[in-house]
């Protein structure tokens, strides 16, 4: 998004089932170098994730990569979005949180209220919380295996 207007928007088919991480960093990586070649910059990054993303970026546990071996997971992924924001754009802000957190700062936009639960449908059910202010708590907010 640019100037409020749309600049790139597209689905990438993705097997989300493989157990190799290095195909996952290469087929988001792929999608993201065509996103940014369609801006004329990039000055920050933000992004939301499946599972319990950390305050530092880290994939703490993200249900996008269910086939990784933990130990695997522990060397290549958790540091995985901080990698492709580094090899993507350089020195740029990063912020990545959890896609029901993102489903509930957009209702907070959309409605202008505060105190909501936002809800997202995808690979499991995300949700997030937004205090009376419209504020994120920091809390871990994944629910989908409540």
């Amino acid at each position: 998004v640019q100037d409020n207007q749309v600049v790139y928007s597209k689905e990438t088919e993705w097997d989300v089932t493989n157990p190799d991480p290095d195909y996952h960093y290469n087929a988001i990586m792929a999608a993201l170098k065509i996103a940014k070649d369609a801006l004329p910059r990039v000055d920050a990054i933000g992004a939301s994730a499946t599972g319990t993303v950390g305050a530092n970026n880290e994939a703490t546990w993200c249900d996008i990569f269910p086939n990784v071996p933990p130990a695997v997971y522990k060397a290549k992924v958790v540091d995985i979005f901080n990698r492709m924001s580094r090899d993507l754009c350089g020195d740029v802000p990063l912020k990545v949180i959890n896609d029901g957190e993102v489903t509930a700062l957009a209702a907070v936009q959309k409605i202008g209220k505060g105190n909501i639960l936002g809800i997202s449908m995808g690979s499991s059910e995300g949700g997030g919380y937004a205090n009376a202010e419209g504020n994120l708590m920091g809390w871990i907010n994944e629910m989908c295996y409540i």
